[in-house]
């Protein structure tokens, strides 16, 4: 009875490995007893895992014999035990699918000099796990065993970035180069953009005054304008200039508005202009027939005392006969 109860605790929970030394139950993937701290050095590797070993060294073998050397060399093995890592199968027994992750483990923890394979190792161990995990699905010391396993060789994003940092310095040292540039830029991006916005605010504020300034002297020329003052129109007209000076921003606007006043003082001017010669063409005109009139009161006067001096000359030879 005792015997039947006992092989039925083993096919519950499978092989249960003690520590030679004090006895202790042993966790899966210790090199060394948890509790007296004996090392362990007589484990030996499951026939496929020899297997395995036994083809990475083939591979090799077949790379010297083609004559393969350097990066060639390296290449074609990482090529071969790759396919040879994916299309290895994956044991059912407990026992073997133990030996297996205690194998690939080591491969696949993040360091300085990673395993060449170690994408194609972490697919496998990731496989050798899940089915690790069906097998003892019923066994929750050896589930919660398997995610300490795997929670282990999830590195944090801080610890890769110094395996990262310590495999490529020089990479890195580009990188922070390239990060801390991109935020001086960055830094005087910002700076700039304030600066824009403050001189955009000040031209603004400045054109307003130059504008209030010329359409002031618009309205002044435009008076005299229409109190026939035309000098002084004139000469007020011709003050009507845009003169805000140039500033690092609104360039294009401030050229603009200088062509503007320029064509709103050329158009009073020539306004004013026009006025004065109408002005000038009416005196001229109106001396004209002043003259003219003038001219035409002298010829008749001529005519009339001519008339009469032939009427008296005419009288005189007439006294002589």
């Amino acid at each position: 009875m005792s015997s039947s109860a006992d092989f039925s605790s083993t096919q519950k929970r499978g092989n249960i490995h003690k520590c030679p030394s004090c006895g202790a139950q042993l966790s899966a993937f210790v090199s060394a007893c948890q509790s007296c701290g004996h090392e362990f050095t007589d484990i030996e590797a499951n026939r496929s895992i020899t297997a395995l070993t036994d083809r990475f060294e083939q591979i090799e073998r077949e790379a010297d014999e083609r004559g393969l050397s350097g990066r060639n060399r390296e290449k074609a093995i990482l090529e071969k035990r790759a396919r040879v890592i994916r299309d290895f199968p994956v044991p059912n027994s407990r026992e073997d699918l133990q030996q297996l992750m205690f194998f690939i483990q080591p491969k696949i923890v993040a360091s300085v000099q990673p395993d060449p394979n170690i994408e194609d190792w972490r697919s496998k161990f990731i496989e050798v796990l899940n089915r690790a995990r069906n097998a003892y699905k019923d066994d929750a010391n050896m589930l919660a065993e398997f995610d300490r396993v795997e929670a282990s060789l999830s590195a944090s994003v801080g610890e890769h970035l110094q395996i990262k940092a310590k495999r490529n310095p020089l990479l890195f040292a580009l990188l922070g180069g390239v990060v801390i540039l991109g935020a001086v830029a960055a830094v005087s991006s910002q700076m700039d953009s304030r600066k824009q916005h403050q001189c955009e605010e000040q031209y603004t504020q400045d054109a307003q005054s130059e504008q209030a300034r010329l359409e002031k002297l618009m309205q002044s020329a435009e008076q005299s304008y229409q109190g026939k003052a035309y000098p002084q129109a004139q000469a007020v007209a011709g003050k009507v200039r845009w003169e805000l000076a140039a500033t690092t921003c609104k360039v294009e606007e401030n050229q603009k508005a200088g062509s503007l006043w320029d064509e709103k003082r050329a158009g009073l001017l020539a306004m004013i202009q026009k006025s004065v010669d109408a002005d000038q063409a009416a005196a001229q005109a109106a001396a004209d027939r002043v003259s003219a009139e003038k001219q035409a009161v002298e010829q008749k006067e001529a005519q009339v005392a001519r008339i009469k001096a032939e009427k008296e000359q005419a009288q005189a030879v007439e006294k002589k006969w």
